[in-house]
């Protein structure tokens, strides 16, 4: 296992970590005790999500990963592809780019609304979906130098730059929302964290995407 505190660079991060527990529990109980259980904490959001971590006193527990989600995009031009994987924190760190992501949802519909001159009244004329808003909230951590983590920063901002859309594999959470294609629009936060050099925080805002069909007549 890689000799690395991921519970506390997460809770420094998110003022939270993937368990669950809300911030007033860890600074009364302490971040052992809170994540401590008599065998093991179950899991959320599917099949990917069970981490183990070392905790502070040195013992291995599971934590839930309510918010957090295991994530693979590819890109759909080159195939190359970018993996945000509980296998940081185990042995197979190989080709992963970072832990999984937070990840929160939006959405809203396209409406076109007419007001009735003389009335409150209004005509709902047509209406569609927009696509989903996904942000992605996490970390990078250099797992070989515990160093300010290059590569991976570097990694991301290739990934940014892609200018097609991605392939979206292995996350539940997304194929529960039929998001099949995304694309990258924004990097809107980049930061050492605290008291961790070896961890840079981000935030990156992407679009779900379909594809667009052509009928010929």
């Amino acid at each position: 296992m890689i000799d690395i505190d991921i519970t506390d660079r997460m809770f420094a991060a998110f003022g939270y970590v993937p368990s669950g527990y809300p911030k007033q529990e860890v600074m009364r109980s302490g971040i052992a005790a809170a994540y401590a259980s008599d065998a093991a904490i179950s899991i959320g959001l599917g099949r990917a999500n069970i981490a183990l971590i070392k905790n502070r006193i040195g013992a291995n527990v599971f934590v839930n990963g309510c918010s957090f989600a295991d994530l693979t995009l590819c890109n759909s031009e080159n195939g190359k592809c970018y993996e945000f994987a509980n296998g940081l924190l185990s042995e197979a760190a190989t080709g992963i780019l970072a832990p999984p992501p937070m990840l929160t949802f939006e959405r809203s519909k396209n409406i076109v609304k007419t007001t009735v001159d003389g009335s409150d009244s209004e005509v709902v004329e047509s209406f569609g979906c927009k696509s989903w808003t996904i942000t992605m909230h996490g970390i990078l951590v250099d797992t070989d130098n515990h160093q300010y983590p290059q590569s991976k920063l570097q990694e991301l901002r290739e990934m940014f730059e892609v200018n097609n859309a991605f392939e979206v594999l292995d996350c539940d959470i997304m194929a529960d929302l039929g998001i099949e294609n995304l694309y990258i629009e924004q990097i809107s936060e980049l930061e050492c964290l605290v008291d961790y050099q070896d961890t840079v925080k981000y935030k990156l805002t992407a679009h779900s995407l379909k594809p667009v069909e052509f009928f010929l007549m």
